[in-house]
């Protein structure tokens, strides 16, 4: 690698995506998720029509399945342990741990 090029990392913008795979309304989507950015972020981004209404991990429009992989909550003010423990996350505060995810709007 040239130590004088503009890109001292090329591989950097990669290396934050994830891909995940979205189930919702009897449609799956395949999607590039940015790791600096929460799901629901991603989705609307991709054009997914996904619910939500407050984006702050408070209401639970967002709940979902996490059917494959892991994330972090950054904030949950409505779903208990045990629903955790059953893979429901919370699109608008869900982060990426895993680079491959799959989650299911259909199925919780």
């Amino acid at each position: 690698m040239n130590p004088h090029s503009k890109n001292k990392h090329p591989d950097a913008k990669a290396s934050d995506k994830v891909k995940v795979t979205v189930t919702i309304n009897g449609t799956t989507y395949q999607i590039p998720w940015n790791k600096q950015m929460p799901l629901l972020s991603a989705m609307l981004n991709a054009g997914i029509d996904a619910p939500y209404s407050c984006g702050s991990g408070r209401c639970g429009s967002c709940t979902c399945k996490l059917e494959k992989g892991e994330v972090r909550l950054m904030r949950n003010s409505v779903l208990s342990e045990t629903h955790i423990q059953q893979g429901l996350i919370l699109a608008c505060v869900a982060m990426p741990i895993s680079t491959r995810i799959k989650i299911n709007y259909d199925e919780f």
